[in-house]
């Protein structure tokens, strides 16, 4: 599972023994803009560089793993992943900008705008940058999504007898709740943002979604695991709340895996906020060209329509998606009250606040 726990010591001691950084070039070597040369140009140096070095991109992730082969096969790009949260992979970039080793990441829509305070990121737009809606992307393409989740619920019917297709239902359950690493993780905030509303709260008012966690805490029905697909298929998760997309492909491999465990996916239809992820090129990327080029794909029909294969919803309304793939997605029906979520700044500062709140009000509750 992407954005998984990472423990903060250990990347620490990593970054501090030089393991991640003693191979990469040196930020003093001269840099690239990439907003001022061709695609030509660009897919000519990428040959060149040989190779594309991305962080929180995984193949179990909204199916990188086609568009990764789809990279390698077309452009001749070897390419590597160490899969990290959305500020571990900002981080990494500030931390390696003497001798960076990663090109690329993907990161929460809360993060793009980080990213630009960190001034870690470098600007690419896209040749299909006219037909991405203008909040899906920095004017100035410092970062730009490229597909959209909404809050979901990945449902163990073995171990939850009762229907949960809300928080609501959730909170009436005796059912314990998987959110993953909310300190780190964008998805994990995220579903915190999505019980805020759903608790008739919003960005700028998460009282009731702490309240909810609060109440959940007492009972002992918070599970501090993560929400990998290892033990989803041991059946240790009641209900993993995450994006849709994710819930739909960790079905599959559960039903593949262990064809005794029965899941169900809904989309959260109380709080079902709508955003995305972020395409972001780090500024001292040992192999920017490469880093153009991904972007220039994963923003193309081809990589918009392998983003809905890993049932992600694509941020380019313009693709024709084949019929065989809607057929796969939870029912449009079940999207009719989403909350697009397009304030970034007001996001970004409701994330910041989620990871305060929760390190401060619910981890000492349910003792981790």
């Amino acid at each position: 599972m992407k954005k998984k726990f990472v423990s903060t010591i250990l990347i620490i001691s990593i970054l501090s023994t030089g393991l991640l950084s003693g191979c990469g070039k040196s930020a003093s070597a001269e840099s690239v803009d990439l907003t001022s040369v061709s695609l030509d140009t660009i897919k000519e140096k990428a040959k060149e560089e040989g190779t594309i070095s991305s962080v929180g991109m995984p193949d179990d992730w909204a199916d990188w793993k086609d568009s990764w082969e789809s990279i390698s096969n077309t452009y001749g790009l070897v390419h590597d992943d160490t899969d990290m949260s959305s500020s571990e992979e900002l981080s990494l970039f500030e931390s390696e900008k003497d001798s960076p080793t990663k090109d690329i990441g993907d990161v929460g829509q809360a993060f793009g705008p980080t990213a630009i305070e960190m001034d870690v990121v470098q600007p690419y737009k896209a040749s299909t940058w006219d037909s991405i809606p203008d909040w899906a992307k920095d004017p100035d393409g410092k970062w730009t999504i490229s597909y959209l989740g909404t809050m979901g619920a990945l449902v163990n019917t073995n171990n939850v007898s009762e229907p949960i297709t809300s928080w609501e239902d959730l909170k009436n359950s005796d059912a314990k709740i998987t959110l993953g690493d909310v300190l780190r993780g964008a998805s994990s905030q995220m579903a915190v943002l999505s019980c805020a509303y759903a608790m008739g709260g919003d960005a700028e008012n998460l009282d009731p979604a702490f309240d909810y966690f609060k109440e959940l805490a007492s009972e002992g029905r918070i599970d501090v695991g993560d929400g990998s697909v290892e033990r989803l298929n041991r059946g240790e998760i009641d209900v993993l709340v995450t994006w849709d997309y994710l819930t739909l492909q960790y079905r599959d491999i559960v039903a593949a895996n262990n064809p005794d465990l029965n899941m169900e996916c809904h989309v959260m239809q109380d709080g079902a906020v709508q955003s995305g992820y972020c395409l972001v090129i780090n500024k001292y990327a040992p192999h920017p060209y490469s880093a153009a080029l991904t972007v220039e794909y994963l923003l193309s029909d081809e990589g918009q329509i392998e983003r809905a294969k890993g049932y992600a919803r694509p941020i380019r309304d313009d693709v024709v998606l084949p019929d065989d793939l809607k057929a796969k997605m939870i029912s449009d029906d079940e999207y009719t009250n989403t909350i697009p979520l397009t304030d970034n700044d007001t996001v970004t500062k409701a994330c910041s606040e989620i990871a305060n709140r929760w390190e401060e009000e619910i981890i000492p509750l349910i003792g981790e």
